[in-house]
């Protein structure tokens, strides 16, 4: 920048706006942008569906769960966090994490895996407060990228076994990866052809949306199919496994009963690995799109920025945040 001539004062940037303590993302918003925005808008709506349905499985709740936890986190992570392009939404690895923390707890006891999910919400979001009101942002650079995705990856192939027996319509084998492994290839004989087929279309359908149709949610396409097919050609009554019922109307609000203090105190150390996990994955994301539209994150408020959705989850019994994770729009 050039000097100011001798005798006039250096010229001076005017001072940045202080960001607004909520919806801090919509500060500087254009209205040229809503055309887009409403686009994005419906492609999430579109997507977040069935993966709040299929999500909530993985994390061993029932699936209109995921639908309490989806819908309300939109609006508070909007609300409080501070990327202009993720929102919070459902996450295989938390989901899987979630699961593997709360098995031990539950005991085979469906209402108290229920209640020690929502449990591990509350303590999720207690660290994720304290780390954020203590500007522990900062940790999220020093966890190594390889490790990271390497967990990531070693959760993907936990997932991947443990949904294999359904879309073969076979029992679950109980134990680490190589034994539930070990189990499906011994139950091969046992396939249910029935179910493989609607498994098998149901994939081709969202593979070839994501290759020549990428416009078209492909997974709700294939939720839409299948709900159809099932209705038409009674699946149930031909063997195939299906959701059954869904209870209507709105999830009654309370907390969850694990045992006074000391279960919240015993889900310290899995809630600590779910908030790294989700927080870190995000944050990475958050950073890549701001850098590209020229804007900047704050780690400190990603934090702080996941409390509210996990919250309002835990309070009206749905989806615990460990099934949540920002994702770009």
């Amino acid at each position: 920048m050039a000097a100011s001539p001798p005798g006039q004062p250096s010229p001076t940037r005017p001072p940045a706006a202080k960001p607004w303590p909520a919806f801090a993302s919509l500060q500087g918003y254009r209205r040229a942008w809503v055309r887009t925005d409403v686009v994005a808008g419906l492609t999430v709506w579109a997507v977040l569906v069935p993966e709040a349905l299929a999500y909530a499985s993985i994390a061993g709740v029932p699936p209109v769960v995921g639908l309490y936890a989806a819908i309300p986190s939109l609006v508070l992570y909007a609300a409080a966090g501070s990327s202009r392009h993720l929102v919070v939404g459902p996450m295989s690895a938390t989901a899987a994490l979630s699961a593997a923390s709360v098995a031990p707890f539950a005991g085979g006891d469906s209402a108290l895996y229920i209640a020690f999910t929502a449990a591990l919400a509350i303590v999720t979001g207690i660290l994720g407060l304290l780390a954020g009101l203590l500007r522990l942002g900062f940790i999220a650079s020093f966890i190594s990228e390889p490790v990271l995705k390497g967990f990531i990856v070693g959760l993907a192939l936990t997932i991947l076994i443990g949904q294999v027996p359904k879309f073969f319509g076979v029992p679950k084998s109980e134990g680490d990866f190589f034994q539930q492994t070990w189990g499906v290839i011994t139950h091969l004989g046992d396939t249910q052809w029935l179910t493989l087929l609607v498994g098998c279309l149901s994939l081709a359908v969202v593979l070839v949306c994501r290759r020549w149709l990428p416009m078209v949610p492909g997974s709700l396409v294939a939720v839409l199919l299948g709900t159809g097919a099932s209705v038409i050609f009674g699946l149930q009554a031909r063997g195939v496994d299906i959701v059954g019922e869904i209870d209507s109307g709105l999830p009654a609000v309370g907390l969850p009963n694990v045992g006074g203090l000391s279960g919240y105190f015993d889900l310290a150390g899995p809630a600590a690995g779910v908030l790294i996990v989700g927080f870190a994955e995000g944050l990475g994301a958050a950073k890549t799109y701001a850098a590209k539209a020229g804007y900047q994150i704050s780690a400190n408020r990603e934090l702080v920025g996941l409390v509210p959705p996990i919250w309002v989850r835990v309070f009206a019994q749905g989806w615990s945040s460990t099934a949540a994770c920002r994702r770009p729009r």
